[in-house]
């Protein structure tokens, strides 16, 4: 067995491992009749799985008969065995699978293939992973792209605009090493990260600040981000590396849900857009209609936008090339977002998507009562959603380029 194989069957134990002990937990605070043969079978299946195999699809009709009785988290006991599931089928399709060769190039006149940035990402989180694991750090690392990326990217996979911001999120588990000068897990990323940057074309020092730090009621650590400035940032044009880890969050879909959703309560409850205006600089107007956008694309498996949406979302995506810089048109397009009630029917869609909440029922905050603990009745659809989409932007960096004579 090669090394490569040797640490991707370790990385496999150690996720059928954390399911195990995830569900044993449920098990225990809920005491169900059938869990622990549920546990033992999956594992079964999925130490010896094919590629791609569907766990969920094996139980999901027992599952939902025994535990949708069961209320956890906001939801079903049958919901949060799904979502334990999906993560480990995630987690095992990295694991079975060698590593692929890139063929379309990270970089083209700055502009970024989205694809090729996620393949690279991998790598580089579980050779990190793998260094941890060698050294006694127990964790499972999951990463992706944050925000603005899911609405920037043309067909053919590169980014609309030159690259400006790169931003990888890392859910972890708890086990990650963290600190606040950065930790194990920063210390062996960032530098293999650095130069596989420098070899694409994009060459800076070795220079990090540490930021955003995000503790827990107990005081430990949760969040750290480690960002370089490149040399034409400025406020409003902000040029950037960043590298986001959590250890609150296992997956990159709750951190950005994290950050979306009290973005999309702001906007709903803000009534007074003159002051809004007053207060708020044009550059971080954009980002918030930026973001917007970017949330919905996020949770598009849970609200398909109305034509007039969708219509209106493909304008604001042709602005963001440069339009949008201006206050009049970006105002406008912020404008039209409220009074159409977009803002509104997608608040509405993600209350009823998180909580159970229909339109008009009662007020819903997002920060206060979804994001301490994101239900898995709203993060299944999600993450199966964005793992379909960044499967496809990958498939397309893996293969070869037509050769012409």
């Amino acid at each position: 067995m090669s090394a490569f194989s040797a640490a991707w069957t370790r990385r496999s134990d150690r996720a059928i491992r954390h399911f195990r002990t995830s569900l044993q937990n449920l098990a225990a605070a809920h005491v169900p009749s059938g869990m622990p043969e549920l546990i033992d079978h999956v594992a079964r299946e999925a130490a010896t799985a094919m590629p791609g195999a569907d766990l969920w699809a094996e139980i999901a009709a027992d599952c939902r008969r025994n535990f949708s009785s069961v209320p956890v988290h906001k939801g079903t006991l049958a919901q949060a065995v799904e979502w334990e599931t999906l993560k480990l089928q995630t987690r095992l399709r990295g694991t079975q699978s060698s590593p692929h060769q890139t063929f379309v190039p990270l970089f083209r006149n700055r502009h970024v293939h989205i694809g090729t940035l996620i393949q690279l990402w991998r790598r580089l989180a579980f050779d990190t992973e793998t260094w941890l694991a060698e050294r006694g750090y127990d964790t499972l690392l999951d990463i992706g792209p944050w925000g603005g990326f899911n609405f920037v990217v043309d067909d053919d996979g590169y980014t609309r605009m030159p690259f400006a911001r790169l931003t990888l999120a890392v859910g972890s588990l708890m086990g990650t090493p963290l600190e606040e000068a950065g930790g194990p897990f920063f210390e062996h990323l960032l530098p293999c990260y650095r130069a596989e940057l420098q070899a694409a074309g994009v060459d800076f020092p070795n220079q990090w600040q540490w930021q955003f730090p995000k503790r827990d009621q107990a005081g430990r650590l949760m969040e750290l981000s480690g960002t370089h400035y490149l040399p034409e940032h400025t406020y409003d044009r902000r040029t950037f590396i960043k590298v986001r880890l959590s250890r609150a969050c296992e997956t990159v879909e709750e951190i950005t849900l994290q950050d979306l959703l009290p973005l999309l309560e702001r906007l709903h409850f803000t009534t007074d857009w003159d002051l809004y205006r007053e207060q708020t600089q044009p550059v971080d107007a954009r980002f918030d209609l930026q973001d917007f956008l970017s949330l919905n694309h996020v949770v598009e498996e849970v609200y398909q936008r109305t034509a007039k949406e969708e219509r209106l979302l493909n304008e604001i995506k042709d602005a963001y090339r440069g339009a949008v810089r201006s206050p009049q048109v970006l105002y406008k397009y912020l404008d039209t977002a409220i009074r159409s009630g977009w803002v509104e029917n997608l608040y509405w869609a993600l209350a009823e998507a998180a909580l159970g909440v229909k339109r008009y029922q009662r007020a819903v905050s997002f920060d206060r009562e979804v994001c301490p603990h994101i239900p898995p009745r709203l993060l299944i659809p999600i993450r199966r959603h964005l793992q379909q989409y960044h499967a496809r932007l990958s498939a397309v960096a893996s293969v070869p380029a037509e050769v012409t004579a």
